[in-house]
């Protein structure tokens, strides 16, 4: 598990800079950089996980949202988002369990 190694990406960051850098000057003078950082971003996320489908779900008063590949894999990844989010601010687990949403 330890041997195999993940073909890097680049990160955010640096993938915005070299699609900035790649635009002409008539686009970069046209378009605010925040904006077009935020629209790259979209655009950015559903690449990175073009195989995958995007599923919001609501759990309490959280809202998580998931990339996974059929619904029990989004949920099994909510679930553990949930867990996660409440151990970190300290809050305790539901005594039934998590009750998970699916928002449209």
């Amino acid at each position: 598990m330890l041997d195999k190694t993940r073909p890097s990406r680049p990160n955010f960051e640096t993938a915005f800079k070299r699609w900035w850098d790649g635009q002409p000057a008539s686009y970069r003078n046209r378009i605010d950089a925040s904006a077009a950082r935020t629209s790259f971003r979209a655009g950015y996320a559903t690449g990175r996980n073009a195989d995958l489908d995007r599923y919001v779900f609501t759990a309490g008063r959280l809202r998580i949202t998931v990339w996974g590949s059929g619904m029990l894999d989004a949920k099994r990844k909510a679930l553990a988002e949930a867990e996660f989010r409440a151990a970190k601010n300290g809050w305790p687990t539901p005594k039934g369990g998590w009750v998970l949403k699916e928002l449209r």
